[in-house]
């Protein structure tokens, strides 16, 4: 069946919310919660089933389900202090409340015109349906989240490398390294982060799959890009021919912090098996943990292929420019071996990818804990 009701139409077997002949795009979760409440609109749903029903298998919040029903008011113009469609029940849950709902065969007619027609297999909606007051604050705290462990991780390594016994690298390196790691961090975070962003809103895929795949591809458009514009500097600038990695590290890591979020917003890792929420700060350590090492083990996996990361990259320069002082040599004889060999590398890639993976994790899961209990911000920015 479909339902029509003021202006809108309802269709789930075309998952499309139409108004006047129009199409009007919805997130695939904040569909599943209007249709819902359609098709239970004689009693209040509530909370407890909205989410077993609409964010099955899912860490959700509160705040979840309370932008959903914003979201959606905003959709149909409906005032929540005088509701024509959504009514607020105090302390239980949420009904539909429009009294005119006609309910009619979902056939082959389909009265609309423009965008509403356009369907892929089986009914399902062509592209990705996304909206982007919630897509770009994830995006944002992606980028920051990542150029912050960045910039730590850069600081800390230039510190140590000047500390290292017989490093002739100044103190002074500490903070060029932590800029090159912030930069590094921040592109790459929002490469990764708005990949999944746009895997999260992606319509009809499963979430632990589109989330690696988002992250993999943002992560790999970035790298490749940085890829080229590195080697392009550093062969038109100061006449270096360094083959410096990017496109395939980018997609690496990136499909590792995708599978890692996606595990980490499940219920895999709660504590609390009734509602899904994490009850203490050991759930939340752990998500985050679990993000960044799978992004380690992805920086480990890479350098034992012989592709180096940022610092193997940074010390392949350094030894090929004359009199360049920020070769990692220092770091290797630190951990035992006569030079910058494959222990020091494989160490160091770990670090940096883990790094990476910590800062991202902690941008986007940042509202997981808060004075009044745990959120979870990832699946309330989204779904």
């Amino acid at each position: 069946m479909r339902y029509r009701f003021a202006d809108f139409m309802l269709s789930p077997q075309r998952r499309l919310l139409v108004r006047e002949g129009r199409e009007v795009p919805l997130i695939p979760r904040y569909f599943d919660l209007l249709l819902l409440l359609i098709e239970q609109r004689n009693v209040a749903v509530q909370r407890r089933e909205i989410f077993d029903r609409v964010w099955a298998g899912v860490t959700v919040s509160e705040s979840a389900l309370s932008q959903a029903v914003r979201t959606l008011r905003r959709t149909l113009d409906d005032d929540p202090r005088e509701p024509r469609f959504i009514r607020t029940v105090s302390r239980h849950g949420y009904q539909f409340v429009f009294p005119g709902v006609i309910e009619e065969a979902d056939d082959a007619s389909w009265p609309v015109g423009g965008d509403a027609a356009r369907t892929g297999p089986a009914g399902a909606p062509v592209g990705i349906r996304m909206d982007a007051d919630l897509a770009a604050p994830r995006w944002t705290r992606a980028a920051a989240g990542a150029a912050i462990a960045g910039l730590a991780a850069g600081g800390l390594g230039g510190m140590i490398l000047a500390a290292a016994p017989g490093s002739a690298a100044p103190i002074a390196l500490a903070p060029v390294l932590a800029v090159i790691g912030a930069a590094c961090g921040a592109i790459g975070g929002a490469g990764v982060g708005a990949g999944l962003a746009l895997a999260e809103a992606a319509a009809y895929s499963p979430r632990a799959l589109a989330l690696t795949f988002g992250g993999a591809i943002g992560g790999g458009l970035v790298g490749a890009a940085v890829q080229w514009l590195t080697r392009w500097g550093l062969a038109s600038l100061v006449g270096l021919d360094i083959a410096v990695g990017g496109g395939l590290e980018g997609l690496f890591i990136g499909a590792a912090a995708g599978l890692g979020y996606a595990i980490a917003t499940t219920r895999l890792l709660t504590s609390d098996g009734t509602d899904g929420h994490a009850s203490s700060g050991r759930a939340w350590l752990a998500r985050v943990v679990l993000t960044a090492t799978l992004c380690g083990l992805a920086g480990l996996s890479l350098t034992l292929t012989g592709r180096p990361l940022a610092g193997g990259t940074i010390h392949a320069i350094a030894a090929a420019a004359e009199g360049s002082q920020a070769t990692l040599a220092p770091l290797g004889r630190l951990i035992g071996e006569p030079d910058f060999g494959p222990v020091t590398g494989a160490i160091l890639a770990f670090g940096e990818a883990a790094m990476f993976g910590l800062g991202l994790a902690v941008g986007l899961l940042r509202r997981l804990r808060s004075a009044n209990g745990p959120v979870s911000p990832v699946i309330s920015d989204t779904h």
